[in-house]
Protein backbone atom coordinates (compact mmCIF):
# COMPACT_ATOMS: atom_id res chain seq x y z
CA UNK A 1 0.00 0.00 0.00
CA UNK A 2 1.73 3.51 -0.80
CA UNK A 3 1.30 6.33 1.82
CA UNK A 4 -1.18 8.04 -0.27
CA UNK A 5 -3.75 5.77 -0.75
CA UNK A 6 -2.82 4.56 3.31
CA UNK A 7 -3.48 8.22 4.20
CA UNK A 8 -6.92 7.68 2.83
CA UNK A 9 -7.68 4.91 3.83
CA UNK A 10 -7.05 6.02 7.74
CA UNK A 11 -8.77 9.05 7.07
CA UNK A 12 -12.44 7.41 5.94
CA UNK A 13 -11.80 5.13 9.16
CA UNK A 14 -11.59 7.63 11.33
CA UNK A 15 -15.01 9.71 9.66
CA UNK A 16 -16.63 6.51 10.29
CA UNK A 17 -15.72 4.97 13.28
CA UNK A 18 -14.86 8.06 15.62
CA UNK A 19 -12.00 6.42 17.10
CA UNK A 20 -10.51 7.12 21.00
CA UNK A 21 -7.19 5.83 22.66
CA UNK A 22 -6.40 5.46 25.94
CA UNK A 23 -4.68 9.13 26.59
CA UNK A 24 -7.21 11.41 24.28
CA UNK A 25 -10.30 9.72 25.53
CA UNK A 26 -11.71 12.57 26.80
CA UNK A 27 -11.63 14.24 23.65
CA UNK A 28 -13.19 11.45 21.89
CA UNK A 29 -16.99 12.22 22.69
CA UNK A 30 -17.70 12.89 19.04
CA UNK A 31 -18.62 10.74 16.65
CA UNK A 32 -16.27 12.47 14.00
CA UNK A 33 -13.01 12.17 14.77
CA UNK A 34 -9.45 12.92 11.97
CA UNK A 35 -7.15 10.39 12.02
CA UNK A 36 -3.87 11.39 9.92
CA UNK A 37 -0.85 9.47 8.48
CA UNK A 38 2.46 10.52 9.42
CA UNK A 39 5.14 7.98 8.79
CA UNK A 40 5.65 3.98 8.67
CA UNK A 41 2.79 2.80 11.15
CA UNK A 42 2.41 6.30 13.24
CA UNK A 43 -0.86 8.37 12.71
CA UNK A 44 -1.54 11.45 14.13
CA UNK A 45 -4.46 11.76 16.81
CA UNK A 46 -5.90 15.02 18.51
CA UNK A 47 -2.01 16.52 18.41
CA UNK A 48 -0.60 13.11 19.44
CA UNK A 49 1.69 10.36 17.69
CA UNK A 50 0.27 7.07 18.35
CA UNK A 51 0.77 3.53 16.16
CA UNK A 52 -1.88 2.51 14.08
CA UNK A 53 -2.69 -0.54 16.28
CA UNK A 54 -2.85 1.63 19.39
CA UNK A 55 -5.86 3.40 17.85
CA UNK A 56 -9.02 1.40 19.45
CA UNK A 57 -13.06 2.15 18.98
CA UNK A 58 -14.65 3.26 21.97
CA UNK A 59 -18.11 1.56 21.09
CA UNK A 60 -18.79 -1.07 18.13
CA UNK A 61 -20.58 0.86 15.49
CA UNK A 62 -23.60 -1.01 13.50
CA UNK A 63 -25.37 0.85 10.37
CA UNK A 64 -28.59 1.78 10.15
CA UNK A 65 -30.66 2.22 7.36
CA UNK A 66 -32.47 5.53 6.16
CA UNK A 67 -35.35 5.56 3.86
CA UNK A 68 -35.11 8.49 1.29
CA UNK A 69 -37.30 9.65 -1.62
CA UNK A 70 -35.79 8.93 -4.77
CA UNK A 71 -36.93 6.47 -7.48
CA UNK A 72 -35.20 3.92 -8.79
CA UNK A 73 -35.41 0.76 -11.15
CA UNK A 74 -37.76 2.46 -13.41
CA UNK A 75 -40.39 4.20 -10.34
CA UNK A 76 -40.60 0.83 -9.15
CA UNK A 77 -38.53 0.95 -6.34
CA UNK A 78 -36.88 4.01 -3.87
CA UNK A 79 -33.52 4.24 -2.87
CA UNK A 80 -32.76 3.02 0.56
CA UNK A 81 -29.20 3.75 2.16
CA UNK A 82 -26.71 1.31 4.74
CA UNK A 83 -24.85 3.64 6.37
CA UNK A 84 -24.20 6.05 9.48
CA UNK A 85 -25.93 8.91 10.94
CA UNK A 86 -22.50 11.03 12.54
CA UNK A 87 -24.50 13.91 13.75
CA UNK A 88 -27.76 15.46 13.31
CA UNK A 89 -27.80 16.31 9.58
CA UNK A 90 -24.66 13.89 8.20
CA UNK A 91 -24.73 10.98 7.08
CA UNK A 92 -22.14 8.50 5.28
CA UNK A 93 -23.69 5.99 3.42
CA UNK A 94 -21.84 2.57 2.81
CA UNK A 95 -24.65 1.26 0.26
CA UNK A 96 -27.29 2.55 -1.63
CA UNK A 97 -30.19 -0.35 -2.10
CA UNK A 98 -33.02 0.14 -5.10
CA UNK A 99 -35.38 -1.63 -2.98
CA UNK A 100 -39.64 -2.22 -3.73
CA UNK A 101 -40.67 -2.45 0.01
CA UNK A 102 -44.10 -3.75 -0.49
CA UNK A 103 -42.47 -6.97 -2.37
CA UNK A 104 -39.55 -7.29 -0.05
CA UNK A 105 -37.29 -7.23 -3.27
CA UNK A 106 -34.21 -5.40 -4.16
CA UNK A 107 -33.62 -3.94 -7.51
CA UNK A 108 -29.62 -3.30 -6.98
CA UNK A 109 -27.25 -2.32 -4.31
CA UNK A 110 -24.39 -0.31 -4.92
CA UNK A 111 -20.97 0.24 -3.02
CA UNK A 112 -17.14 1.22 -3.36
CA UNK A 113 -14.55 -1.68 -3.43
CA UNK A 114 -11.24 0.09 -1.95
CA UNK A 115 -9.45 -2.56 -4.13
CA UNK A 116 -5.50 -1.62 -2.91
CA UNK A 117 -6.49 -1.67 -0.07
CA UNK A 118 -9.00 -4.82 0.73
CA UNK A 119 -5.65 -7.00 1.57
CA UNK A 120 -6.19 -5.25 4.91
CA UNK A 121 -9.58 -6.12 5.43
CA UNK A 122 -10.57 -7.69 8.76
CA UNK A 123 -10.43 -11.27 9.29
CA UNK A 124 -13.03 -11.08 12.02
CA UNK A 125 -15.08 -14.30 12.28
CA UNK A 126 -17.96 -12.57 14.15
CA UNK A 127 -21.05 -12.45 12.20
CA UNK A 128 -24.08 -10.63 13.16
CA UNK A 129 -27.78 -11.34 12.71
CA UNK A 130 -29.20 -10.54 9.93
CA UNK A 131 -31.13 -7.18 10.37
CA UNK A 132 -34.69 -6.21 8.90
CA UNK A 133 -34.65 -2.65 9.25
CA UNK A 134 -35.98 -0.98 6.14
CA UNK A 135 -38.48 -3.98 5.34
CA UNK A 136 -42.25 -3.02 5.64
CA UNK A 137 -44.00 -4.88 8.86
CA UNK A 138 -45.52 -7.44 6.50
CA UNK A 139 -42.25 -9.21 5.47
CA UNK A 140 -41.06 -11.29 7.84
CA UNK A 141 -38.09 -12.75 5.86
CA UNK A 142 -36.51 -14.01 9.36
CA UNK A 143 -39.24 -16.92 8.82
CA UNK A 144 -39.16 -17.27 5.26
CA UNK A 145 -35.79 -18.29 4.90
CA UNK A 146 -35.99 -20.57 7.56
CA UNK A 147 -35.85 -24.25 5.79
CA UNK A 148 -38.73 -25.48 7.39
CA UNK A 149 -40.75 -22.45 6.18
CA UNK A 150 -39.17 -23.00 2.72
CA UNK A 151 -40.36 -26.58 2.46
CA UNK A 152 -43.67 -25.62 3.44
CA UNK A 153 -44.02 -22.96 0.80
CA UNK A 154 -43.22 -24.90 -1.89
CA UNK A 155 -45.17 -27.61 -0.81
CA UNK A 156 -47.97 -25.19 -1.35
CA UNK A 157 -47.15 -23.27 -4.30
CA UNK A 158 -46.02 -26.69 -6.16
CA UNK A 159 -48.97 -28.56 -4.89
CA UNK A 160 -46.54 -31.62 -3.80
CA UNK A 161 -44.79 -32.03 -0.47
CA UNK A 162 -42.50 -34.82 -2.31
CA UNK A 163 -41.82 -32.14 -4.66
CA UNK A 164 -40.80 -29.55 -1.89
CA UNK A 165 -38.60 -32.19 0.01
CA UNK A 166 -36.65 -32.83 -3.68
CA UNK A 167 -36.07 -29.08 -3.53
CA UNK A 168 -35.63 -28.37 -0.11
CA UNK A 169 -32.96 -31.10 1.79
CA UNK A 170 -30.13 -30.41 4.38
CA UNK A 171 -28.07 -30.31 1.16
CA UNK A 172 -30.76 -27.67 -0.96
CA UNK A 173 -32.10 -24.72 0.33
CA UNK A 174 -32.32 -20.90 -0.19
CA UNK A 175 -29.92 -18.64 1.80
CA UNK A 176 -29.69 -15.02 2.14
CA UNK A 177 -27.34 -13.96 -0.62
CA UNK A 178 -25.40 -10.95 -0.01
CA UNK A 179 -25.96 -8.20 -2.65
CA UNK A 180 -22.86 -6.36 -1.51
CA UNK A 181 -20.82 -8.95 0.30
CA UNK A 182 -18.81 -8.85 3.53
CA UNK A 183 -15.94 -9.76 2.06
CA UNK A 184 -15.70 -6.56 -0.08
CA UNK A 185 -15.25 -3.79 2.71
CA UNK A 186 -12.04 -3.33 5.03
CA UNK A 187 -13.41 -2.57 8.76
CA UNK A 188 -14.74 -5.07 10.28
CA UNK A 189 -17.67 -2.42 11.47
CA UNK A 190 -18.22 -2.27 7.39
CA UNK A 191 -18.32 -5.65 7.21
CA UNK A 192 -20.88 -6.04 9.66
CA UNK A 193 -23.05 -3.57 8.28
CA UNK A 194 -24.17 -5.88 5.46
CA UNK A 195 -26.02 -7.90 7.44
CA UNK A 196 -29.52 -6.36 6.37
CA UNK A 197 -32.12 -7.64 4.52
CA UNK A 198 -32.36 -5.39 2.07
CA UNK A 199 -29.02 -6.45 0.90
CA UNK A 200 -29.89 -9.86 0.42
CA UNK A 201 -31.97 -12.06 -1.91
CA UNK A 202 -33.17 -15.57 -1.31
CA UNK A 203 -30.16 -17.50 -3.75
CA UNK A 204 -29.90 -21.40 -4.03
CA UNK A 205 -26.91 -22.36 -1.31
CA UNK A 206 -25.53 -24.92 -3.92
CA UNK A 207 -24.60 -21.68 -6.04
CA UNK A 208 -24.33 -18.91 -3.31
CA UNK A 209 -21.44 -21.19 -2.05
CA UNK A 210 -19.85 -22.29 -5.38
CA UNK A 211 -20.36 -20.13 -8.23
CA UNK A 212 -21.89 -16.85 -6.65
CA UNK A 213 -18.44 -16.82 -4.52
CA UNK A 214 -16.38 -17.18 -7.10
CA UNK A 215 -17.85 -14.17 -9.55
CA UNK A 216 -17.36 -11.88 -5.83
CA UNK A 217 -13.85 -13.54 -5.47
CA UNK A 218 -12.94 -12.52 -9.49
CA UNK A 219 -14.26 -9.08 -8.53
CA UNK A 220 -11.67 -8.72 -5.62
CA UNK A 221 -9.15 -9.89 -7.36
CA UNK A 222 -10.05 -7.14 -10.29
CA UNK A 223 -9.78 -4.57 -7.46
CA UNK A 224 -6.17 -5.60 -6.26
CA UNK A 225 -5.02 -4.88 -9.95
CA UNK A 226 -7.33 -1.82 -11.30
CA UNK A 227 -8.10 -0.26 -7.71
CA UNK A 228 -10.78 1.51 -6.68
CA UNK A 229 -13.91 0.16 -8.59
CA UNK A 230 -17.93 0.61 -8.35
CA UNK A 231 -20.03 -2.69 -7.78
CA UNK A 232 -23.69 -2.69 -8.74
CA UNK A 233 -25.53 -5.75 -7.84
CA UNK A 234 -29.12 -6.95 -8.25
CA UNK A 235 -31.97 -9.31 -9.40
CA UNK A 236 -33.86 -9.73 -12.29
CA UNK A 237 -37.08 -12.49 -13.42
CA UNK A 238 -38.38 -14.32 -10.93
CA UNK A 239 -37.28 -18.24 -10.78
CA UNK A 240 -39.83 -20.82 -12.01
CA UNK A 241 -40.44 -24.44 -11.03
CA UNK A 242 -42.62 -26.61 -12.27
CA UNK A 243 -44.92 -29.18 -10.75
CA UNK A 244 -45.90 -33.17 -11.27
CA UNK A 245 -47.92 -31.65 -14.48
CA UNK A 246 -44.72 -29.85 -16.11
CA UNK A 247 -46.71 -26.82 -15.45
CA UNK A 248 -44.04 -23.80 -13.97
CA UNK A 249 -45.28 -21.92 -11.16
CA UNK A 250 -42.99 -18.18 -9.92
CA UNK A 251 -41.50 -18.89 -6.43
CA UNK A 252 -42.14 -16.67 -3.85
CA UNK A 253 -40.43 -17.05 0.02
CA UNK A 254 -43.01 -14.73 1.57
CA UNK A 255 -46.49 -14.68 1.69
CA UNK A 256 -48.68 -12.86 -0.79
CA UNK A 257 -46.09 -12.76 -3.11
CA UNK A 258 -43.73 -11.39 -1.40
CA UNK A 259 -39.98 -12.02 -1.38
CA UNK A 260 -39.83 -13.25 -4.98
CA UNK A 261 -37.06 -15.97 -5.84
CA UNK A 262 -34.81 -13.77 -8.58
CA UNK A 263 -33.90 -15.87 -11.76
CA UNK A 264 -30.85 -13.81 -11.64
CA UNK A 265 -28.25 -11.98 -10.03
CA UNK A 266 -25.97 -10.05 -11.77
CA UNK A 267 -22.51 -7.63 -10.59
CA UNK A 268 -21.58 -4.81 -12.69
CA UNK A 269 -18.07 -4.15 -12.41
CA UNK A 270 -17.09 -0.31 -13.32
CA UNK A 271 -13.71 1.62 -13.40
CA UNK A 272 -15.00 5.07 -12.81
CA UNK A 273 -10.91 6.13 -13.66
CA UNK A 274 -12.02 4.69 -17.88
CA UNK A 275 -15.28 4.43 -17.73
CA UNK A 276 -14.79 1.00 -18.74
CA UNK A 277 -17.44 -1.97 -17.01
CA UNK A 278 -18.39 -5.92 -17.26
CA UNK A 279 -21.49 -7.43 -16.02
CA UNK A 280 -21.42 -11.23 -14.56
CA UNK A 281 -24.54 -12.73 -14.57
CA UNK A 282 -25.67 -16.44 -12.63
CA UNK A 283 -28.33 -18.27 -13.28
CA UNK A 284 -30.21 -19.06 -9.95
CA UNK A 285 -31.26 -22.24 -11.04
CA UNK A 286 -29.41 -25.65 -10.13
CA UNK A 287 -31.80 -27.92 -11.46
CA UNK A 288 -31.89 -26.69 -15.09
CA UNK A 289 -30.90 -28.90 -17.48
CA UNK A 290 -31.15 -26.84 -20.74
CA UNK A 291 -29.44 -23.89 -20.34
CA UNK A 292 -28.38 -22.22 -23.84
CA UNK A 293 -32.36 -19.71 -23.89
CA UNK A 294 -31.40 -18.42 -20.87
CA UNK A 295 -28.20 -16.56 -21.89
CA UNK A 296 -29.81 -13.44 -22.98
CA UNK A 297 -26.77 -11.80 -24.03
CA UNK A 298 -23.64 -12.61 -26.44
CA UNK A 299 -21.06 -14.37 -23.77
CA UNK A 300 -17.34 -12.61 -23.71
CA UNK A 301 -16.68 -14.27 -20.48
CA UNK A 302 -13.22 -15.94 -22.68
CA UNK A 303 -13.21 -13.07 -24.71
CA UNK A 304 -12.23 -10.74 -21.77
CA UNK A 305 -10.51 -13.52 -19.72
CA UNK A 306 -12.61 -14.91 -17.39
CA UNK A 307 -12.98 -18.84 -18.94
CA UNK A 308 -13.45 -20.62 -15.23
CA UNK A 309 -14.78 -24.34 -16.01
CA UNK A 310 -16.65 -23.95 -13.30
CA UNK A 311 -18.96 -20.97 -14.20
CA UNK A 312 -20.45 -23.59 -16.93
CA UNK A 313 -21.52 -25.92 -14.52
CA UNK A 314 -25.67 -25.10 -13.77
CA UNK A 315 -25.07 -27.40 -10.59
CA UNK A 316 -23.09 -24.33 -9.23
CA UNK A 317 -24.70 -21.77 -11.03
CA UNK A 318 -24.56 -20.82 -14.69
CA UNK A 319 -22.47 -17.85 -15.23
CA UNK A 320 -21.71 -15.54 -18.40
CA UNK A 321 -20.72 -11.63 -18.89
CA UNK A 322 -21.93 -9.54 -21.14
CA UNK A 323 -21.56 -5.67 -22.02
CA UNK A 324 -23.18 -3.21 -20.48
CA UNK A 325 -25.25 -2.27 -23.52
CA UNK A 326 -26.23 -5.89 -24.29
CA UNK A 327 -27.02 -6.32 -20.37
CA UNK A 328 -29.52 -2.71 -19.96
CA UNK A 329 -31.58 -4.25 -23.41
CA UNK A 330 -32.71 -6.65 -21.31
CA UNK A 331 -32.24 -5.68 -17.51
CA UNK A 332 -34.40 -2.34 -17.85
CA UNK A 333 -34.21 -1.95 -13.51
CA UNK A 334 -30.82 -1.78 -13.94
CA UNK A 335 -29.16 2.09 -13.35
CA UNK A 336 -28.00 3.29 -16.71
CA UNK A 337 -24.25 3.65 -17.16
CA UNK A 338 -22.50 5.65 -19.71
CA UNK A 339 -19.32 3.08 -20.38
CA UNK A 340 -16.21 3.55 -22.99
CA UNK A 341 -16.07 0.00 -23.15
CA UNK A 342 -15.29 -3.78 -21.18
CA UNK A 343 -13.40 -4.19 -18.25
CA UNK A 344 -10.93 -6.67 -19.40
CA UNK A 345 -9.57 -9.56 -17.03
CA UNK A 346 -5.65 -8.24 -16.15
CA UNK A 347 -4.09 -11.05 -17.68
CA UNK A 348 -5.34 -9.97 -21.12
CA UNK A 349 -3.61 -6.27 -20.66
CA UNK A 350 -0.35 -7.79 -21.55
CA UNK A 351 -1.73 -9.96 -24.65
CA UNK A 352 -4.11 -7.38 -26.63
CA UNK A 353 -3.48 -9.73 -29.16
CA UNK A 354 -6.35 -12.25 -27.37
CA UNK A 355 -8.92 -9.69 -26.85
CA UNK A 356 -11.55 -9.20 -29.60
CA UNK A 357 -14.42 -7.35 -27.78
CA UNK A 358 -16.47 -4.55 -29.56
Amino acid sequence: MSYESHAVLVALVGVILGFGSADSAHEANSNITTVTCLRGDKVQLYKHSHKFEEVQCRHSVRGNVRATDKECGRESGRIYQIGYPVSRTEWITLISTCYVPAEGRTLYTRHTLYGEEIKYASKAKYRPAWSPSGQYENITASIAYQQVYQKGTLSRILGSSILANNFINNNSFFAKGHLSPHADFILASAQFSTYFYINAAPQWQKINGANWKSIESTVRNLGKFYGTLEIITGTHGILALFDKQNNPHDIYLGQRNTLPVPKYLWKIVLNKATQEAIVFIILNNPFIEAVNDEVFCENICEQVGFDKTSWKDPSSGLVFCCTIAEFQKVVKTAPKLDVSGVLVQQSLLWEPSLLNVV
